[in-house]
């Protein structure tokens, strides 16, 4: 699938497919034997990145009161998608509670 480099500097991930079990992973770095899930099928991933890179921008700076209900919202669409999107500790879930903290609200468009 790739690596990519998150904005803001955020670090570098690999997103990669399970050979046994055909589902989405991202590694957080090369040295890393840890890794976890994104989405069930390459499709789903395909489908659900498109859909948040569609909700984008997620809120504008200072909009603090708005954080948690944006991220509910990507919560509920990426949910719908793929039922394993958020699983614990996964990407989309990590990525879900960034938003929900304003971690994503000063990205460049």
């Amino acid at each position: 699938m790739g690596s990519s480099r998150q904005p803001g500097g955020c670090r570098e991930e690999t997103h990669a497919i399970d050979v046994a079990g055909g589902h989405v992973v991202q590694i957080p770095d090369a040295e890393s034997s840890t890794a976890h899930h994104v989405n069930r099928d390459p499709g789903s991933f395909g489908r659900c990145t498109a859909a948040v890179i569609a909700r984008f921008p997620f809120c504008a700076e200072g909009d603090e009161e708005r954080f948690e209900e944006v991220a509910e919202e990507l919560r509920e669409l990426v949910s719908g998608i793929d039922g394993t999107a958020l699983a614990d500790d996964g990407f989309r879930e990590t990525f879900r509670d960034d938003v929900a903290m304003g971690g994503c609200a000063d990205w460049d468009a």
